[in-house]
């Protein structure tokens, strides 16, 4: 009896974990009642998804490496980078919920980027040959990735208004409206801004104190604060814009 309880324990627990899991990634691959998941769809794709960690600092592949997985970051923060001219350049930051990798695998190319944990990350991945199938024999699956894809070439595109936004200062109040969550709250530090502008940090710590002087954000520890949204909006020309995304 002792033996049965004990050892039901552990089984339990992993099927919440499954389940939750799963939610989530349904929950992830679109937004709101964007082609919804079965649950016969949920469970084979957490079946073909296994997890790993990443401590900050380490790589989840390099550039040029066979895009032989696509992931989900499940926790954490990474970037999506390479080197250009000796420098370290992001051209992306990818936070919990963000799908990376499937593009170069469904073109069947090596990665084209580094991608890198800013800090201590759980990824979710799971084979190239996995998703093809899943896409092929799950309309729904292959709904919800697409419409996923679709958003995230929307934000290349919106990170292509960050880089072409004009000035540095230009450049900066449009990364920090963009990736500022609900609250407000940035969670870029001043290292992390210099490689997506290509600036020295000297130059955005500059720039920042400009701002806040301005009364458009509130510098703290690891965190930005955005004040007035629609002023920085202004900076880089979209102050006519609803409130971001």
């Amino acid at each position: 009896m002792g033996l049965s309880k004990f050892a039901a324990r552990p089984i339990d627990a992993v099927g919440t974990r499954l389940s939750q899991t799963g939610s989530w990634i349904a929950c992830c691959l679109g937004r709101g009642k964007h082609a919804p998941l079965s649950e016969r769809d949920v469970a084979q794709l957490v079946d073909e998804v296994g997890g790993s960690s990443f401590a900050g600092g380490t790589f989840v592949f390099r550039r040029g490496d066979p895009a032989a997985r696509v992931h989900i970051l499940r926790s954490g923060m990474l970037e999506l980078s390479r080197e250009i001219n000796g420098r370290r350049v992001a051209l992306q930051i990818l936070q919990p919920g963000d799908v990376f990798g499937d593009v170069p695998a469904l073109l069947g190319e090596p990665e084209p980027f580094d991608a890198r944990a800013l800090e201590d990350c759980t990824v979710l991945s799971l084979e190239a040959s996995a998703l093809f199938t899943l896409l092929q024999t799950r309309p729904r699956v292959a709904q919800r990735w697409f419409v996923s894809l679709a958003e995230r070439t929307a934000g290349f595109q919106n990170r292509l208004v960050d880089l072409l936004a004009g000035g540095l200062e230009s450049q900066l109040a449009s990364i920090l409206v963009r990736m500022s969550d609900e609250r407000g709250d940035v969670r870029l530090t001043h290292d992390h801004l210099a490689e997506m502008v290509g600036a020295p940090r000297s130059s955005i710590q500059r720039v920042l104190k400009s701002l806040e002087s301005a009364g458009l954000i509130e510098i703290g520890y690891r965190r930005i604060h955005l004040l007035d949204a629609g002023g920085l909006l202004s900076l880089c020309g979209e102050a006519d814009k609803a409130t971001p995304e």
